[in-house]
């Protein structure tokens, strides 16, 4: 028989008690302190990817102008541009939502009635689920029951202004912090390395989210047009569900077409087959051809990953919260593909 293996013990020190009760004390501490500090922390995450998707505008007019110049511009530009959106859309969202509520399960109960489609619609029990839907979708949207979006209502003023204030100082110091963090590593091969990792994971990342928004934003339009020919009640709040759901690869833009090719249907069977016939073709223009582009020049991300993020933060902070979850998993996974990619050889 061969020599016999020492046998490991796990011992108690009074040393390492002390240390496991400390270790433990800090994770809960850390962990109230995220959960007191919730709100700020959402205001930092959010002003760094407003930063991150502006900063490329910011490099493009530093050739024309100094640096404090093309930053306040930029900020100027993005703040007049979201309120006049705001001013412009949102109270006809508002509208049409309260409309699309009252609509659209009159809508659902003539599909149940109709005999092409109606005992299809009443195995799925369509006005039920309808009902639901338009009913929950706000609340959805919004982030959190109706007594969290008042509360959040109360400190929205407070919000943006804090978010602007912080943009502005990432803009114009950001590159600057940046590059003093790179300078903690001693070593200038693995510094080299990181600063290589970090600037190429934040040039994919921030390039398939701008890549995205302008795929949903192309998608809501087409939505929204399409919604107000074919005559749909609500076509403002359905067009951006449609274009949310083009987040999704693959399947996003149909899918989320889906309630406005239904609601058509209602009305005439003959709108729904060429508004899905319209959908079905831009979603495989956009799989083939512009996802394909966007992902050769940035990365692939999956549409499981895309699904749950967007969900998750979808029903924890409405739709600000799906984007910002779109873009930190999009982030997370361009740093995981330049990491594991092999380090080029020195020159």
């Amino acid at each position: 028989m061969g020599p016999s293996l020492p046998i490991e013990r796990l011992r108690f020190t009074p040393r390492s008690a002390v240390l496991a009760v400390v270790l433990f004390g800090a994770a809960f501490a850390a962990l109230r302190i995220v959960s007191d500090s919730q709100r700020v922390i959402g205001w930092i995450l959010a002003a760094s990817a407003l930063a991150g998707l502006l900063h490329p505008v910011c490099e493009r007019l530093r050739r024309f102008m100094p640096n404090g110049l093309a930053v306040v511009s930029v900020m100027l530009l993005a703040i007049g541009a979201t309120g006049l959106v705001a001013w412009g859309a949102v109270g006809g969202i508002v509208r049409e939502t309260h409309v699309l509520q009252e609509a659209a399960p009159k809508r659902a109960a003539e599909l149940e009635r109709s005999q092409r489609f109606g005992r299809v619609a009443r195995q799925f029990k369509l006005v039920e689920r309808t009902k639901q839907l338009v009913k929950e979708a706000p609340q959805k949207l919004r982030g959190g029951t109706p007594a969290e979006a008042i509360r959040s209502a109360t400190t929205r003023g407070l919000a943006f202004l804090a978010t602007a204030v912080l943009t502005l100082f990432l803009l114009l110091h950001g590159p600057n912090i940046a590059r003093a963090g790179a300078q903690q590593i001693a070593d200038p091969r693995r510094r080299a390395r990181w600063q290589r990792i970090a600037l190429q994971a934040y040039r994919r990342a921030f390039g398939y989210a701008r890549g995205t928004i302008l795929m949903g934003v192309a998608v809501g339009v087409l939505a929204f047009v399409a919604g107000r020919i074919a005559g749909v009640p609500g076509a403002a709040p359905l067009a951006l569900w449609a274009g949310l759901w083009d987040a999704v690869p693959l399947i996003g833009a149909f899918v989320g077409a889906l309630p406005i090719i239904g609601l058509a249907a209602a009305d005439d069977p003959n709108k729904a087959l060429v508004l899905g016939i319209v959908f079905l073709a831009y979603e495989l223009f956009e799989s083939f051809v512009l996802e394909r582009r966007l992902e050769q020049r940035t990365l692939r991300v999956g549409p499981f990953l895309t699904i749950v993020g967007g969900f998750a933060g979808l029903e924890l902070y409405g739709i600000g919260g799906a984007l910002m979850a779109l873009l930190v998993i999009t982030f997370v996974m361009s740093v995981l593909d330049e990491v594991t990619r092999p380090e080029p050889e020195p020159a």
